[in-house]
């Protein structure tokens, strides 16, 4: 009797120790390791249109045999967490290709984090205090966008 108590104990304490932080606010934000010499380049797709799949990719100059993990991290507003994808690239280019069929909504958040060998962790975009500011883009009709790029070009 005392081993199950003592079993059941520790199951909790485990799940307890590995449970997910549930009160993570939106308002909080994550610090990541600032280098002067770790850079990380990205540049957002414009635009995003309603119903069509794009390509969000990640550029560095650290070296892939430094690197354990090139990581997206997005959600729409239909989704309710992030959802975590492990990148692949070569040379220093890492992309993914979103198909927003999978993944219903008007509009995406979304932010890059590498960690490297020695444990770092950086990310991007960052602002100038090293916070996370995820991107965050809405989903536009591509028949008004087309309509409209074509009253301004007369």
């Amino acid at each position: 009797m005392l081993s199950r108590f003592i079993l059941y104990i520790c199951f909790i304490s485990v799940s307890l120790l590995f449970s997910q932080n549930r009160d993570f606010k939106q308002d909080d934000h994550l610090r990541f390791n600032s280098i002067p010499d770790i850079k990380l380049f990205h540049s957002p797709p414009e635009p995003l249109f309603v119903g069509r799949p794009f390509e969000l990719s990640l550029v560095t100059e650290i070296s892939d045999s430094l690197l354990s993990s090139v990581l997206l991290f997005f959600k729409t507003n239909k989704m309710e967490t992030y959802r975590e994808i492990i990148l692949t690239g070569d040379s220093g280019l890492y992309k993914y290709k979103i198909d927003i069929k999978k993944f219903p909504g008007e509009s995406i958040d979304y932010f890059f984090a590498v960690r490297t060998l020695d444990g770092g962790i950086y990310g991007a975009p960052v602002d100038d205090n090293n916070l996370l500011s995820p991107i965050k883009r809405i989903f536009i009709d591509p028949v008004q966008y087309f309509e409209q790029k074509k009253r301004l070009n007369q």
